[in-house]
């Protein structure tokens, strides 16, 4: 009679196979020694081949460092400004900081001020003169306008004025030309703004001149008007005197009004005619010179090409050599042998080869 198998035993059983298995499987994963022994079988290989090695290292380096010789090295010039709202700006509305680089990249630094600056200071003078819309276009891609500290993205709360701080860089091929042309932009920044400020206190003042004859005119015409009911008043008697007494009583204070309203226009007109250009810088911002930069030290490209070219030749020859190691068809030990799923039967040296060639040669 056979002896059955205890089915929980068997369930068991069955249930740890697959976990066995599985760590079996894990078990013959190549971990780093399998990847030192590796990379170690490839610099081998390397060394039976070591003028490939270093003819394809000091090639890949040699292009390296050519590439690097028709690059063209620019450095950057930068100025830090500030922009300050004034006085009596308008209060409670957010400017964003696009909104504040757009203005100075495209409405200060307009085209025409960018190519006077250019002639100024000799960026580009060949491609000026055959073709100034590409170098000026050149110019705004090595110029960048960055704001940040910028408290206008929030609204103005009680008097205080909010500010903003922009940076404005420009690169050019020597470091003395970068920050010399950044300084420039930034004396254009500052005087367009004074351009501005004159422009618009010339604008608010015409403005206030036609308030003014408006409010002249009105007063004239209420006064006449009063004048007119008052004499017609004076005329008639009985019933119909009291639509005329009213209409006198709305004049009146019509014409208060008016002169009131001319008084505040004369005033302000007045304000505004004695003002000067300084006094102007309460009705928009205002900016000034944070830091004016100073010039990059200039590279020594001998020393440079030279940390190049040994950094790109230690770097490169041993990833070369693993490369011609494992790209090389050619079987130099048994580790090779077996990678290609056969069974190595012995080694055969050279220095054996050629001393049992010579021991043959000496019988005979």
């Amino acid at each position: 009679m056979g002896v059955g198998l205890d089915p929980a035993k068997a369930e068991g059983a069955r249930r740890a196979a697959p976990r066995a298995r599985a760590r079996s499987w894990s078990a013959v994963e190549p971990g780093f020694a399998e990847f030192v022994g590796e990379a170690s079988r490839l610099f081998r290989r390397a060394r039976r081949r070591p003028w490939s090695v270093l003819g394809i290292t000091l090639l890949l380096v040699g292009l390296l460092a050519a590439r690097q010789a028709r690059k063209d090295r620019y450095y950057p010039g930068s100025v830090l400004l500030s922009a300050t709202e004034g006085r009596d700006a308008e209060a409670g509305v957010a400017h964003a900081s696009a909104k504040l680089q757009d203005y100075v990249y495209y409405a200060v630094l307009t085209d025409s001020v960018l190519l006077e600056i250019m002639r100024e200071h000799g960026y580009r003078p060949d491609l000026i003169d055959v073709n100034p819309r590409l170098a000026l276009d050149n110019f705004r891609d090595d110029l960048d306008v960055d704001v940040y500290k910028n408290e206008f993205v929030q609204e103005r709360m009680g008097g205080v004025p909010r500010s903003a701080r922009f940076a404005i860089e420009i690169r050019a091929p020597d470091p003395e030309q970068a920050i010399t042309i950044a300084r420039a932009l930034g004396d254009r920044v500052i005087a367009r703004d004074a351009e501005n400020r004159k422009e618009r206190l010339s604008v608010e003042l015409g403005l206030a001149s036609e308030i003014l004859g408006y409010a002249r005119a009105d007063v004239d015409r209420t006064e006449r008007e009063h004048a007119q009911a008052v004499l017609l008043l004076e005329e008639t008697v009985g019933r119909d005197a009291a639509p005329l007494r009213v209409r006198v009583q709305k004049l009146e204070a019509a014409l208060i009004a008016a002169r009131a309203r001319l008084d505040q226009a004369q005033a302000t007109y007045k304000q505004l005619r004695n003002s000067s250009a300084a006094d102007a810088e309460s009705l928009t911002l205002r900016y000034d010179r944070v830091d004016w930069g100073a010039p990059k030290l200039k590279v020594d490209e001998r020393k440079a090409m030279l940390r190049l070219v040994l950094v790109a030749f230690f770097g490169l020859l041993p990833l070369v050599a693993m490369g011609v190691g494992a790209f090389d068809p050619r079987l130099y030990e048994p580790g090779d042998v077996r990678r290609l799923g056969l069974r190595p039967l012995g080694v055969v040296r050279a220095q054996a080869r050629v001393s049992g060639t010579q021991r043959g040669a000496a019988r005979g």
